[in-house]
């Protein structure tokens, strides 16, 4: 499994309208997309405004050459975009064997 991780700072006037539209679009990923093996959102206790997202793909080429080019992911990322106070800080991550 390929894991992404997204670290996400929010503005905070638009928290609550990001974390719907978030917790929308996760949870049509985990219902549509057979390739997505998890999706967790996390809030930071200390600071609400700081998103992670952990993200469980089964490869990397997949996300980034199917997954990413999907045509919902551009509307979204339209309608989300203007409330990120920073740039996403984007990890990609390979298990390592137990």
């Amino acid at each position: 499994m390929h894991v992404l991780t997204v670290e996400l700072t929010i503005k905070p006037e638009c928290l609550a309208d990001f974390l719907q539209e978030l917790q929308q679009f996760s949870r049509f990923i985990l219902q549509q997309e057979a390739d997505c093996q998890r999706f967790e959102i996390f809030q930071d206790d200390d600071d609400p405004c700081r998103i992670l997202l952990l993200e469980g793909w089964s490869s990397r080429r997949h996300l980034e050459e199917v997954q990413l080019q999907r045509a919902y992911y551009q509307p979204y990322f339209a309608r989300v975009h203007t409330m990120f106070a920073a740039e996403r800080q984007l990890r990609h991550w390979q298990a390592l064997p137990l």
